[in-house]
């Protein structure tokens, strides 16, 4: 796939797993945790060196024994995750299912999206649509009522936003159209991913970093920033579905396999089940196998009226010759590279001149890149402009 720019794969696997498990890109690079210390500068590591000299078959036994254990629960989770993805082939399967009760995607959802890219756009316009979705109303609110987005009045008192109306009037429709896209992609993402509680955010710092990115260059590769805005933010919708789903489907498997260990008696299982947890590994394979697949199959059942998202999508799937590149699969292409630049690089997760060599690969005009670098992609425009 297009993401072979991506290359070494190291560098790949290191981002998957910043937008999973953080602590283990870290660990890929040798950075530790605040308070950390090497083994070989433990007290464990003192006592180990003094006990080899007078209890090597002990510490041998010990360790062959760990050894079987962490084999016997590898098997396990390896059973437990050929079960998850039998299921999760089922249900990415249908697609009119994952709109609605994964992502809970309305008719009006595709309604509100065909009017934020017309220019007759209007506050009044989206309000008529938006009030029949009560979780946006929710959402809005929150945001403009935030404590960096209020604003005051001429005595210096805050002004307590409380309707739909007022809560779009204070954003103007030019960051109406950035906002609410946002707001429908951040309403995918899965809520509960323990033991690896920053995925959520992750995942919404990457989409949106990228869609913001994508509208700025778009210009670059003759395609239209706002279509390039959105097929940036909607085509990680199914990265989300992919999250959601395993996280979900852990949890179900999981307890039905303690649930029959438990019955049969089966204690060294059991035993290996409340240890298993999910398996950052297995999540990355099935977020790149699938996430992108699924997108534009989302994309082409939700059939937009005034705009073309999944012919690009499709397109950017296939490896396209540079010459046949439509823009808009172009720009996602280059703003998604971007993005996974920026956000190592934020990461320190960069080494020796990985940062240097990973730059050069950029298509992005080198002017353009550098303002990329110095704008904060990641917010929101939540105030309007006076």
């Amino acid at each position: 796939m297009v993401e072979q720019l991506l290359a070494p794969p190291s560098i790949a696997e290191r981002f998957d797993y910043w937008l999973i498990a953080p602590e283990r890109a870290n660990e890929m690079i040798g950075k530790r945790a605040p308070g950390e210390v090497s083994y070989a500068e433990s007290e464990q590591s003192y006592t180990r060196r003094q006990l080899l000299k007078v209890e090597k078959t002990a510490i041998r036994d010990k360790l062959q024994s760990a050894k079987v254990k962490a084999e016997y629960l590898a098997q396990i989770n390896q059973q437990v995750h050929t079960l998850i993805k039998k299921k999760f082939i089922q249900a990415i399967s249908d697609t009119p299912g994952i709109l609605d009760k994964q992502l809970n995607w309305q008719d009006n959802s595709t309604d509100l999206i065909d009017l934020l890219t017309t220019p007759s756009a209007t506050i009044t316009k989206v309000e008529a649509i938006a009030a029949g979705m009560p979780w946006l109303y929710d959402e809005l609110l929150k945001l403009v009522n935030a404590p960096q987005n209020r604003k005051r009045d001429a005595r210096g008192m805050v002004i307590v936003v409380d309707t739909l109306k007022t809560a779009l009037s204070f954003m103007g429709i030019d960051n109406v159209k950035v906002v609410l896209p946002a707001l429908m992609f951040r309403q995918s993402v899965p809520l509960i991913t323990d033991p690896f509680p920053q995925v959520k955010h992750k995942t919404v710092e990457y989409t949106v970093t990228c869609a913001r990115t994508a509208k700025e260059i778009a210009p670059q590769f003759g395609a239209k920033p706002y279509h390039a805005y959105l097929l940036a933010m909607l085509s990680q919708l199914g990265r989300s579905v992919v999250l959601k789903l395993y996280f979900k489907l852990f949890e179900q498997v999981h307890f039905d396999f303690l649930q029959h260990a438990q019955k049969a008696k089966l204690r060294d299982l059991h035993g290996a089940l409340t240890q298993l947890l999910p398996d950052p590994a297995q999540c990355i394979s099935l977020v790149n196998q699938h996430s992108d697949k699924l997108s534009m199959h989302l994309l082409e059942q939700m059939v937009f009226k005034r705009i073309d998202l999944s012919t690009p999508l499709h397109q950017f799937l296939q490896e396209p010759d540079e010459e046949d590149i439509l823009p808009l699969a172009k720009t996602l292409q280059q703003s998604r590279y971007y993005t996974k630049f920026r956000m190592l690089s934020d990461a320190k997760l960069f080494l020796e001149d990985e940062a240097r060599v990973f730059q050069a690969g950029s298509a992005i005009h080198s002017d353009t890149f550098e303002s990329l670098q110095r704008t904060a992609l990641s917010q929101l425009p939540v105030v309007a402009e006076l």
